[in-house]
């Protein structure tokens, strides 16, 4: 770890930054705009003409691991997207209950078949969670059946 130190002398205001690398940069990114604007009296014995700063270059390297500390890195689970309306599983269980397929009880395999037979890719998983939520809302039945759940409506 190497450490990095700044020292910014505003009229003997005196600020003082040492850490990592992006821990400084971002503290001077916060702390520059402040000290221009500030109205800090110059000192007697120094020029009109402000020094300007430059940020170092920052390697792709940099990047990557300010985006880590930062946050903005998509982490790899429970990132997904919610799909347009009408295009979830449950939207197109919805379907099928108005097509009267869930007259008879089914398992989500069978589900996974229905839902195929209209065109629409969906895993027994997916079926399974879209079906706990709806039977949750009262969207639709449910009984015991083997080790898992077999899904109807007949409340029409």
């Amino acid at each position: 770890m190497t450490a990095n130190r700044i020292m910014i002398d505003a009229a003997a205001g005196v600020f003082e930054l040492e850490g990592e690398a992006e821990f400084v940069s971002a503290q001077l990114d916060k702390l520059l705009p402040i000290v221009k604007t500030g109205g800090f009296p110059k000192p007697d014995n120094t020029k009109e003409e402000e020094e300007t700063f430059e940020a170092p270059q920052q390697t792709p390297q940099d990047v990557q691991s300010q985006a880590k500390t930062n946050g903005t890195k998509k982490s790899k689970r429970g990132t997904g997207t919610r799909p347009p309306k009408g295009h979830s599983c449950a939207d197109r269980m919805m379907t099928l209950i108005t097509d009267g397929f869930f007259k008879e009880q089914k398992t989500p395999a069978q589900i996974v078949e229905g839902l195929g037979a209209k065109g629409w890719t969906h895993t027994s998983n997916q079926v399974s969670a879209a079906g706990g939520q709806m039977f949750n809302r009262g969207a639709i039945q449910r009984t015991k059946a083997g080790n898992g759940f077999a899904y109807y409506w007949d409340r029409e």
